[in-house]
């Protein structure tokens, strides 16, 4: 018997449905994968699930009765989700944010055995035992942050668990240890749902994956019954050649150099970037890789070295001077440090770029919108109207008005990082679609990501960095990856260059 049943759910707002009528269900000690284009419906259905949302029509069961009303109930009735932003309090300890919010206690005294035998049972679950229980959370990496999340969980006795994009924001080498502890939960009999844009992660833990596209549900069948290219026609209802359009252009001058670049995280970087290429930079976490990029465009203070663009030296440590000279950084955290989330889409787009919609000083607002909305259908980004909230579109939206509100700038250079994290198979093509017109009109493109096969695909030619210093570069006719992994892992072979 399924121990949580999707019935007929449709969800609404205003005249646009975001769900009609999704039919699924899934079991204890299964993997269901959950997949879709951003837009399709994913995030809807997770906060209906989490009790965070109520469906227009249609119903959940869970366990056999009603989902209950508010999250707080959800979450006592054995039902949690693993959001793909972490939730954890920095400043806590870990054993205070395994036990948030669930701490034992009698006659208003902390039982603190009790809870130390608590919030040690669920540590050991996924991996954590060996852990302090009183290090602070925030020393902690990124991984053992969401594996404690998982354990918080696990602690309240979950039954279903949801996992949002829970590897978006990991390094490659903790990817497996995550997905490890999926599968020990899913022999273990916890029913679990797994929300991923990554497919090559389905291929590798779901048993079965079920498809949204345009809040319709198309696709609920056994993972063996699936192969790439078919679950690729189902979550887009189209042929997909390449995730990266990756495509042939001329490259002119130097319009980006760098020379003993030192900033916090990087160590003495010199690069160049051409008028109109693309070039990745790749490197394990911590390897310097978002650090070089801030402190060439003045976010960083401190920096010494130069950095020089269409043969000017710019003023480093100053992000109006690096925005003088045509340089634009696009920040990995989009929700934190790209967009104002409770402001319009047509507020976003013209944020830092006000001369096409103002006079005198003063902004029009007519302008602003039919900017806005001129922007949104070149950039194809799906949405209500340009005056709802950013914060209401899907992650790979809020992606492309970033993509927009930077290209209509015509800038000489761009720094992506990590323009695809959380973005669906779908969004990603049209993203770089929109990075290779911006090369090929003559800017200096420079991307990285977490995921180093994502780069490969894209680039030009790669500077590899490890421990903040530039360790190897390649062109695209060299790209190897196992080399370029190994020196980015501070292989033996770190000091040599491949030109």
């Amino acid at each position: 018997m399924p121990i949580v049943s999707v019935e007929g759910v449709s969800k609404r707002y205003g005249p646009v449905e975001v769900l009609d009528g999704v039919d699924f269900s899934f079991r204890a000690g299964e993997i269901t994968g959950l997949v879709g284009e951003n837009g399709a419906g994913k995030s809807t259905l997770i906060k209906i699930l989490a009790g965070a949302e109520t469906p227009s029509s249609g119903s959940v069961v869970l366990g056999g009765a009603p989902l209950p009303g508010t999250t707080g109930a959800v979450i006592d009735a054995g039902l949690s989700v693993i959001y793909q932003e972490l939730t954890d309090v920095p400043d806590m300890s870990l054993l205070d944010n395994v036990l948030l919010g669930n701490l034992s206690s009698s006659r208003g005294v902390t039982r603190r055995a009790d809870n130390r035998r608590r919030a040690q049972a669920g540590l050991q679950r996924v991996g954590l035992g060996h852990l302090d229980l009183r290090t602070p959370i925030r020393e902690l990496t990124i991984s053992q942050r969401q594996l404690a999340e998982i354990a918080r969980c696990l602690v309240r006795d979950t039954t279903v668990l949801i996992l949002d994009e829970p590897t978006s924001a990991l390094p490659e080498r903790d990817v497996e240890t995550l997905l490890a502890v999926v599968r020990t939960l899913r022999d273990e009999g916890i029913a679990i749902l797994y929300v991923t844009h990554h497919l090559d992660e389905l291929f590798d833990i779901a048993d079965r994956v079920v498809v949204l596209r345009d809040g319709n549900l198309v696709g609920d069948q056994p993972i063996a019954q699936w192969d790439e290219a078919s679950l690729v026609r189902a979550m887009l209802a189209k042929e997909l050649g390449q995730a990266y359009p990756w495509r042939a252009r001329p490259v002119g001058a130097p319009v980006l150099v760098t020379t003993d670049v030192v900033a916090r995280g990087v160590r003495g970087s010199s690069v160049h970037v051409d008028a109109g290429e693309v070039v990745g930079l790749v490197g394990l976490a911590g390897s310097g890789r978002t650090e070089l990029m801030k402190a060439i465009a003045g976010v960083e203070s401190g920096v010494s070295g130069t950095v020089v663009v269409d043969g000017q030296d710019v003023r480093t440590g100053s992000i109006p001077a690096a925005r003088a000279a045509g340089v634009i950084y696009v920040p990995e955290d989009r929700k934190g440090e790209g967009l104002v989330l409770d402001a319009s889409v047509r507020s976003n787009i013209a944020m830092g770029d006000y001369g096409p919609v103002s006079r005198r000083g003063v902004l029009r607002g007519a302008a602003m919108t039919r900017r806005a909305q001129d922007i949104a259908t070149k950039y194809d980004v799906k949405l209500g109207s340009v005056h709802q909230d950013i914060g209401k579109l899907s992650g790979g939206n809020q992606q492309k008005v970033i993509v927009g509100r930077v290209s209509e700038m015509a800038p000489r250079v761009v720094l992506f990082d990590d323009p695809t994290r959380g973005v669906d198979v779908g969004a990603k093509s049209g993203i770089y679609d929109h990075v290779f017109t911006l090369a090929e009109s003559g800017s200096a493109v420079v991307v990285c990501s977490s995921d180093t096969d994502e780069v490969l695909a894209v680039a030009d030619r790669v500077y590899v960095l490890a421990t903040g210093r530039i360790v190897g570069e390649f062109t695209r006719s060299q790209f190897d990856r196992e080399k370029i992994l190994h020196l980015a892992a501070g292989g033996s072979a770190a000091s040599e260059r491949s030109a």
